[in-house]
């Protein structure tokens, strides 16, 4: 009989996926907003503003992703009475007075009300833009409404986590824009290259998939992080070793082979568990099949030796047998910008190159360099290289650990969860702070017709004329069938809406007098209640 020690991880209740003060906030809600609750979420600040490095200037396209993956944790399963008797024990003795530990106040009327009779789903509705979609600064790409009389707070009370939305939406953003600065070099580079093909085939975006290589597995918080974020790399990227991530993404994918790829590649436990490092890179080589992209770390001593006595030697072998297997130096220590351009210039030494349109190519030795990469180093790598007349895109991949996932933060798109209609009625409320954390009032859409793009007036009032851009994701009421069409993108039409959207859409919304592209209307409804709550008429 196998003996465990105690869990130390539990399923949490869904009541409890929540901040404290949300959990207990109906207690003192306003009565109107009690009534009916509309909210919003967006970002609010210009990418330029977090990475000037990465972003240009006038270039404030950002991806919106991620709600599927966290409507799913959320609502998929029914919510259960077991799951309001524990939230209840738990809260028993999580509120602290001066009188000692006393019962924390929650709904558990409305709770036992959803379990009974909204088949254990909240009775609210979630639009969002499509998974995707290109949404800008302080545009609203999501809005929760409630929809029973009475539970208005319902809306607010998955804030925390639908503001998760915020991680994966900058890990793609980034990656897009990466992506975009890759296609733009490869095409100065080779100007014939057609810039899209089949999968597989040379072209500008084949080429700039496979130059940044998710190495951030072990750099993650803990393993749902990294399912999330190496999931969200490969919608731009095909390569990782972030294996977990390139499951999900394949699952979503319908189990079509190469939405994720790897290489075999060395460890520096590998190379010390030899007697010599060569007889490493020996194994790996006569180990491996023709045509293979052969990853060797190459510093546990000498980089320089390593790369000159033993890569070498093997890499002409290939070439000399026609056996196709490329040797791909790795350094993971040391200057990047000299280990880089050391492997190069021994390619060309050892006539490991052939010449194109002006450019040295590779052969069979290449380099991956992975040792802490940010944007500004791997572009700097990327241009020198190219100066010295090798095709940068053929030469030199990167792989990209923590700098993919550390760089990231709420504070970074400034991810906002904002009231701004209550009652019935709709009455438009906001929030006045300084420049950039101000917030609009509701309820509003957000329009995609050509005309309000050209007038930079994408966000209105429901009433306004246009139809709206968000669709439905959740709609709780709907016992049937709760998930709306929202949910029901896979990750190939995700991938494509990405791509297609960065392509088409506008660099940026912003309107020369405010940074919210809204209406006249929406701007003099915000005009009138910074007037109301006493701030001047300046906004």
């Amino acid at each position: 009989m196998t003996t465990l020690p105690v869990r130390v991880n539990y399923a949490t209740p869904r009541l409890l996926m929540a901040d404290a003060y949300t959990i207990g906030a109906d207690k003192f809600q306003a009565d109107k907003a009690k009534e009916k609750s509309v909210y919003y979420v967006t970002f609010r600040r210009r990418l330029h503003a977090i990475d000037p490095s990465l972003y240009d200037e006038d270039d404030d396209r950002t991806i919106f992703l991620g709600l599927q993956s966290i409507l799913e944790e959320l609502f998929y399963e029914p919510v259960t009475m077991e799951e309001i008797e524990e939230t209840e024990r738990f809260l028993a003795h999580f509120k602290a007075t001066t009188n000692g530990l006393s019962p924390y106040y929650f709904n558990k009327e409305m709770w036992v009300k959803i379990v009974e009779d909204y088949n254990g789903r909240p009775p609210i509705k979630i639009e969002a833009m499509r998974e995707g979609s290109v949404v800008y600064p302080n545009e609203p790409f999501m809005i929760i409404t409630s929809l029973v009389d009475g539970w208005g707070e319902l809306a607010a009370y998955f804030e925390s986590k639908l503001l998760h939305t915020w991680a994966t939406s900058e890990r793609a953003t980034a990656n897009r824009h990466w992506f975009k600065f890759l296609c733009e070099m490869i095409t100065d580079v080779d100007p014939a290259l057609p810039f899209d093909a089949s999968p597989g085939e040379p072209s500008v975006t084949f080429f700039a998939s496979i130059l940044c290589h998710d190495f951030g597995d072990r750099a993650g918080i803990c393993g749902r992080e990294s399912e999330v974020l190496g999931k969200t790399h490969l919608y731009s990227f095909c390569g990782t070793d972030t294996v977990a991530g390139a499951y999900q993404a394949w699952k979503c994918a319908g189990e079509v082979p190469g939405v994720a790829t790897s290489v075999y590649a060395l460890a520096h436990r590998n190379v010390q568990a030899w007697d010599h490092e060569r007889d490493c890179y020996r194994a790996l080589f006569d180990r491996s099949e023709n045509g293979d992209f052969l990853s060797n770390v190459a510093d546990c001593y000498d980089f320089e030796n390593a790369v000159r006595s033993y890569l070498v030697p093997l890499a002409l072998e290939s070439a000399e047998k026609n056996l196709g297997k490329v040797m791909v130096a790795r350094p993971d220590s040391g200057d990047a910008m000299e280990q880089v351009l050391f492997v190069l210039h021994l390619a060309v030494e050892n006539g490991l190159y052939t010449e194109h349109n002006g450019y040295k190519y590779p052969t069979t030795l290449k380099v991956i360099e992975g040792d802490g990469m940010t944007w500004v180093e791997m572009v700097a790598i990327f241009r020198k290289v190219k100066e010295l007349g090798f095709a940068p895109h053929a030469w030199v991949v990167f792989g990209v650990g923590g700098g993919l996932r550390n760089n990231i933060k709420r504070d970074n798109l400034s991810a906002k969860y904002a009231l701004c209609a209550r009652g019935n009625d709709d009455d438009g409320v906001i929030k006045i702070a300084e420049p950039g954390k101000e917030t609009l009032p509701g309820p509003m859409m957000v329009r995609r017709d050509s005309e309000s793009l050209k007038k930079r007036e994408t966000i209105a009032h429901v009433d306004e004329a246009g139809e709206t851009a968000l669709i439905e994701f959740f709609n709780g009421m709907r016992l049937d069938k709760p998930f709306g069409p929202g949910q029901d993108d896979d990750f190939w039409t995700i991938k494509d809406r990405i791509q297609n959207d960065f392509d088409d859409m506008p660099k940026n919304m912003r309107r020369p007098e405010t940074d919210f592209p809204a209406t006249d209307r929406v701007m003099e409804k915000k005009r009138e209640l910074v007037a109301k709550h006493g701030k001047s008429n300046d906004v």
